[in-house]
């Protein structure tokens, strides 16, 4: 057990400040520690008994020392009892008092000097704003939510930590409903001390403890969160997260920035599902990946046998298993004539496997059936989806597919579509021995999806390259104010670029491009400036005798329309042949994680299909080729309706090498090309731009990539 919170998780006593019968929550705590085999100390001045334990009037007055002090008092009188409690000797304290850093800024302020106070006593806090912690193993339940008044079910090995007091308590209640103990629950409030990522280590330590469930609104330090996971898979720990805010918070404002469309949170997701953690979209989906998570196997592949008592329920369930991504496939013939003697003629031995009603009402000849589909060497795991059977029919009906599931050993999930009343007995024993037991077959399905290896997962490209950024990155990032300022670091990554020149007289613009053919491309070049096209910027196709006139009156137009900004010159560049356009970014790491490598459907496309996939990066060519597989348009890159493929080895080469400037960037830091204009000869960056926050170019200027810019550079 982490020695830092064995104080919160193995208190020898317990004292609850603020004690008080008239209080239904304080009233409720009190009762709830009945079952714990130390002292228990209700502390409030104005009674001398509570619950029928002796009350005292402070700290000071226990008659033995005291580990955990749990807190529910104003806010206001918090900072008091924390001091007595180090005083005491406690080694920590459960706050469970709100009116901190969720109030707004002055209960900000309240809770880093309530922390700064717990550290001069060397007294660790969790919470505030918390609801306390269960810890089955020492009987330990040390909160006032209603979800734990009942009797809990059989240990499960579960541990859950969550920041939401009340989602943690509709967890648990959840839990206790569908028949699973939980070994501990720990809610850590507003983590002004202990972190849902410290606890979570804590209960790693515990040997009662096989699966950690996790319930996030904030994201985690990249760096311990990996090291968490980390720990997890030595000590065997399998893990499921919850993460909330995971919609529009921490995107850009702006709709055509990379950034816009890489989900706040993506390098913690990326991380969290190499490392084999299982993430869930709901409270329910935890709970039943964390149930699936206890039984020793977890499907090896995506193709799913499905055993039903209806033909109408196995047709929803391959409609399911396509949208989550699983196949159904065709039984081999042996294991199709080891069916036939068990299934009457009416029902089917294909997959799905319809058993009909007749067999349904047979135990073992359904465990049987659950045997062979198992059985078959092209099933990774089986779906059993029952439908109106209840009562004790229902109970020996899921004692066949648990010692099916035990004999065979492939992972089970059931889609029992009945009354919970009716099946609840029979459903629970099914989740004791990790048989999750859902109420629709999609919910099964997606499931199943997500306790697929990491290396199957459509959002993992595998490990990140071991390559690191070339000497001499970083200061060439520094100076990619403009497009024509960032061409040194293309020419550095080994990016290729269209020819061009930067003139700063526009008199000499017809020489330069008379070198690069009969019609060529000018941009005006500044940092100042969000939107070179909106302001005259940018003309495509001029013939390169009228060049010189051209970059003259671009030059003016922009003066006239942004007088304030200080312009380089004019870019005049070659047309480029058309192509699949893509764009490629990389960000610098931040809170932890490693940089983050972006590829998507570059040009017009970007806003309108919003096609784009993230790794951790740096990634090697083949990393990015696997990026390049997962958009939608790879059919445009790879040939389509046969018509000729682009060059896909350049453009993946071309995102390998972005990404390993990465490491060169600072914090939020980003470099985007947009277009990667790929085609059958090559891949060339038609644009870049660096920035130094997200969203922002090196001088601070908000970009918003404009379209038109980005398409007018190509022919």
């Amino acid at each position: 057990m982490d020695t830092a919170l064995d104080s919160v998780l193995r208190p020898r006593s317990v004292a609850v400040v603020g004690a008080s019968p008239r209080s239904a929550m304080a009233a409720r705590l009190t009762d709830h520690l009945r079952g714990f085999s130390g002292p228990v100390y209700p502390i409030n001045p104005r009674h001398r008994e509570i619950g029928g334990l002796p009350c005292y009037p402070s700290l000071a007055a226990l008659p033995g020392p005291v580990d955990l002090v749990l807190v529910l008092v104003p806010a206001a009188g918090v900072p008091a009892v924390v001091e007595a409690a180090g005083r005491a000797g406690a080694g920590a304290v459960v706050v469970l008092s709100s009116g901190f850093a969720e109030t707004g800024e002055s209960g900000r302020s309240a809770q880093e000097e309530l922390v700064a106070l717990a550290r001069q006593h060397g007294v660790r806090v969790l919470g505030p704003n918390c609801q306390g912690l269960i810890h089955r193993p020492t009987g330990l339940t040390a909160t006032f939510t209603a979800a734990a008044s009942a009797a809990s079910p059989a240990d499960s090995g579960i541990a859950y930590v969550g920041q939401s007091g009340a989602l943690g308590g509709s967890f648990l209640g959840l839990a206790r409903d569908r028949g699973v103990g939980l070994t501990a629950w720990l809610s850590v409030g507003n983590q002004a001390d202990v972190t849902a990522t410290e606890a979570a280590g804590a209960l790693l330590a515990d040997p009662h403890v096989r699966v950690l469930a996790c319930y996030l609104e904030e994201l985690p330090d990249g760096a311990e969160w990996a090291a968490l996971l980390d720990r997890a898979a030595g000590t065997g720990t399998r893990v499921a997260v919850l993460r909330s805010g995971r919609s529009a918070t921490g995107r850009r404002a702006v709709a055509s920035h990379t950034g816009a469309m890489v989900r706040a949170g993506t390098a913690f997701d990326l991380l969290t599902a190499r490392s084999g953690a299982v993430r869930a979209d709901d409270l329910d989906e935890l709970l039943d990946a964390s149930v699936a998570l206890t039984a020793a196997a977890r499907p090896a592949g995506g193709r799913i046998g499905v055993v039903t008592s209806s033909g109408g329920a196995g047709g929803l369930a391959a409609d399911h298993a396509e949208s989550a991504g699983l196949a159904l496939p065709a039984l081999a013939a042996p294991t199709r004539d080891r069916l036939r003697p068990l299934i009457p003629d009416f029902g089917s031995t294909a997959n799905p496997v319809d058993v009909t009603a007749q067999v349904i009402n047979d135990a073992g000849q359904l465990g049987a059936v659950c045997e062979a589909v198992a059985d078959d060497a092209d099933v990774d795991a089986v779906l059993v989806v029952l439908t109106t059977l209840g009562g004790r029919a229902a109970v020996e009906i899921a004692e066949s597919v648990r010692a099916a599931a035990a004999r065979t050993g492939k992972p089970y999930a059931v889609a029992w579509l009945y009354s919970h009343e009716e099946i609840a007995p029979a459903a629970a024993a099914l989740r004791q021995v990790g048989i999750p037991v859902v109420g629709t077959t999609a919910a099964a399905l997606r499931l199943l999806a997500r306790l697929l290896p990491a290396r199957l997962l459509p959002t993992d490209s595998g490990r990140p390259a071991a390559t690191g950024a070339p000497r001499g990155t970083a200061p060439l990032l520094a100076a990619a104010r403009t497009e024509a300022a960032g061409g040194a670091l293309l020419d550095a990554l080994g990016i290729a670029r269209p020819r061009g020149a930067l003139v700063t007289d526009p008199a000499t613009a017809a020489d330069a491009a008379r070198e690069l053919g009969e019609h060529v491309v000018l941009k005006v070049q500044s940092a100042d400036l969000a939107h070179k096209s909106e302001v005259g910027g940018v003309r495509v196709g001029v013939p390169a005798g009228e060049a010189a006139a051209t970059a003259r009156a671009m030059l003016a137009a922009v003066t006239d329309a942004a007088p304030a900004a200080a312009l380089d010159g004019v870019l005049v560049q070659e047309l480029l042949p058309r192509g699949v356009e893509l764009l490629v970014s990389v960000r610098g790491a931040e809170h932890g994680y490693p940089p983050l490598v972006t590829v998507g459907w570059g040009g017009t496309a970007t806003e309108l299909h919003r096609d784009v996939v993230s790794a951790l990066g740096p990634v090697d060519p083949a990393g990015a080729t696997a990026l390049l597989r997962r958009l939608r348009c790879w059919p445009l890159l790879a040939g389509h309706r046969g018509r000729p493929g682009h060059d896909v080895a350049a453009a993946a080469a071309a995102v390998a090498a972005l990404s390993s400037a990465g490491q060169a960037l600072g914090p939020g830091a980003e470099v985007e090309i947009n277009p990667l204009v790929v085609h059958r000869g090559g891949a060339v960056a038609a644009d870049l731009v660096a920035s130094d926050s997200p969203g922002a170019t090196t001088s601070g200027t908000v970009r918003r990539r404009d379209r038109d810019e980005r398409e007018e550079a190509v022919s």
